[in-house]
């Protein structure tokens, strides 16, 4: 069955005459290197409220935004003479057709900062646009409430393919300054900006004595916005799905007859579904593993709290698997082990157990502080982890049946991976029982072999810029590529909006899925250009509401004409002992890889 895949990249209609109507557009030039990302220049409807918004095309070129006026060009001028180094600039008017769609679109979309929405803020600051949802602001946990400390916020970005993308930005108040370190830029060359009447973020002025905001993270932290949520219509507004569907509906409100943006559509020509019968499949295969080679839970802690622990351990592993693991205080050399200890904070780098090398032993530790109150999902985690560690020193797959992929001759999976600041290069060579090898391989101008081309097409991927997640060679010598795109699959989002505003929240069971989630759920592809596009979404059988992160679509490439041959590699994907209740991104094979690369390389 064909299933429509909706993805990011945008299909517009642009009127250039009814832009040209009511609109101007200019272009400004520096004759110095670049322009100062933190000049007032950049929020230039501080200055002039008959800018609109601005768009950055390089680093010496900026386009302004402007409602249809004889005067505009001088009122720039003027603008310009205002500033410290204005007479470095240059300016012109130019047709809105001369322009780059993607900088049209984005101009708009910066000048929505002004657009007054039911529940999103949108701020138009330094030539980009952000939008927050107030319940997205961090406040104080004391007796300040209301003191904000952070505003996370949603970036709209326009690229050059015409892909729309969201990124999380944050910021934060100067109150945190001290927390925050400042290696390339000194806090005072940041922009600051501050929470303006309307509750929205402005440049901040000289005679502003509000606190001020500059785009940066508190070290060591990270915002989240999740991405889909259909509980409820205040829950799916504050994800970055209900985000999009408002920002794009108001763009379209307001540019009706000049401009109308919509999402591309593929046609999936192949899907992997991963039904509960595969699940229990799984399960299965596991048990049998874990039948075979016995689990032994060692305890290096030896306490009263750590004795109840090792005997919850038992339980969940006899109530998810049927296996009752044997106890010990030594690691058994035939057996599974799972070693319960500290965390690493408890031993502060003195006889930390994480260090001990335990050769040809299969062992997994297990932190008592992290995982005290772990449930079967997390025990999960940990056996699946074992065993792929038994399976590099056995040399042999045993998590997945290999054979049921029909293939006849052996694959090779490459990665590079950067190791105290070198690059270095790994390869696993699986044959068709399941058994495999793994091999570093050099670069070495003097030695080529099989792999000495993958590593040639890593170092041409680097000086390209491109981000090769990986590469398969058959063992005919073809190659496929597996590269990001920046591209990302779309729900339904209008539909799911307007369920939920109409009271309908129960947007549940298989043929509601496929109608409003097909485009996230389960392992999808597409053909296009000669190459094959997949993503790998949530699980779609007995889905719940919510799906934290997007599915990313990545694009497998042949390398010197060869043809793509992904397509039996698909169900290497259709696992979840990779990343425990969700499916890989990649083959599974790579995770054997990056197990091995910190186990025996690092």
């Amino acid at each position: 069955m064909n299933t429509s895949v909706r993805i990011n990249k945008m299909a517009c209609e642009i009127d250039y005459q009814a832009f040209s109507e009511k609109y101007d557009v200019f272009c400004l030039e520096t004759c110095e290197k670049y322009i100062n990302r933190g000049s007032y220049l950049l929020d230039a409807s501080s200055l002039c409220n008959d800018v609109k918004s601005i768009k950055f095309e390089t680093g010496k070129k900026v386009f302004f935004l402007m409602y249809k006026d004889a005067a505009n060009k001088n009122k720039l001028k003027n603008l310009i003479k205002q500033l410290e180094d204005g007479d470095k600039y240059s300016i012109q008017a130019v047709q809105a057709r001369e322009v780059k769609d993607c900088i049209l679109i984005q101009l708009l979309f910066n000048a929505l900062g002004s657009y007054d929405s039911e529940f999103l803020k949108y701020n138009n600051l330094t030539g980009h646009l952000y939008c927050f949802h107030p319940n997205w602001i961090k406040r104080g946990n004391d007796h300040s409430e209301s003191v904000i400390w952070k505003i996370p916020c949603l970036e709209v970005t326009v690229t050059n393919d015409l892909c729309l993308r969201l990124f999380v930005r944050t910021f934060t108040s100067e109150r945190l300054k001290g927390k925050i370190t400042f290696k390339k830029r000194k806090i005072e060359v940041y922009p600051k900006y501050i929470f303006a009447a309307n509750n929205t973020l402005r440049r901040k002025l000289k005679d502003d004595k509000a606190d001020s905001f500059i785009l940066r993270q508190v070290d060591g932290t990270k915002s989240e916005i999740p991405f889909l949520n259909i509980q409820s219509k205040e829950k799916f507004e504050q994800t970055k799905m209900g985000t999009l569907n408002e920002v794009v509906m108001s763009f379209n409100q307001r540019y009706e007859g000049i401009c109308k943006l919509g999402f591309q559509e593929r046609v999936a020509t192949s899907r992997e579904d991963y039904s509960k019968a595969l699940q229990r499949e799984n399960i299965t295969r596991i048990r049998g593993v874990l039948d075979e080679t016995k689990i032994h839970v060692v305890d290096q802690i030896q306490d009263d709290y750590s004795a109840v622990f090792c005997e919850n351990i038992k339980k969940l592993m006899i109530s998810k698997y049927g296996i009752e693991p044997t106890t010990g205080n030594r690691v058994a050399k035939e057996a599974l082990n799972i070693i319960v200890i500290h965390n690493a904070e408890y031993y502060q780098g003195v006889k930390d157990p994480h260090d001990q090398r335990h050769e040809g032993i299969a062992v997994q530790h297990i932190t008592f502080e992290d995982f005290y109150n772990c449930s079967e999902f997390a025990i999960a985690t940990v056996v699946h982890e074992i065993i792929i560690k038994k399976d590099l020193q056995d040399k042999k797959i045993t998590m997945f049946n290999w054979e049921s992929l029909g293939l006849t001759e052996s694959v090779s999976f490459g990665m590079a991976q950067e190791i105290d600041g070198i690059e270095r290069y790994f390869f696993m060579t699986v044959n068709p029982d399941g058994s495999f090898i793994i091999k570093e391989q050099e670069l070495n101008l003097f030695e080529y072999n099989e792999y000495a081309e993958l590593v040639d097409l890593f170092v041409d991927a680097k000086t390209k810029s491109e981000n090769v997640k990986g590469v398969i060679r058959f063992s005919d010598g073809r190659i496929n590529t597996i590269k990001d795109t920046g591209i990302f699959t779309i729900p339904e989002i209008e539909k799911i909006a307007d369920r939920l505003a109409d009271g309908d929240n129960k947007l549940r069971g298989k043929e509601r899925r496929e109608e409003l989630l097909s485009s996230c759920l389960d392992i999808k592809a597409y053909e296009e250009d000669g190459a094959i596009y997949y993503f790998v979404g949530t699980i779609g059988e007995g889905m719940r509401q919510a799906i934290p992160r997007a599915a990313l679509i990545r694009k497998i490439e042949s390398y010197h004409g060869a043809p793509v041959l992904f397509e039996n590699i698909l169900n290497t994907m259709n696992v979840s002992f990779v990343i425990n209740g969700q499916l890989t991104v990649i083959p599974f094979p790579f995770k054997y890889l990056r197990e091995y690369v910190n186990t025996y390389a690092s």
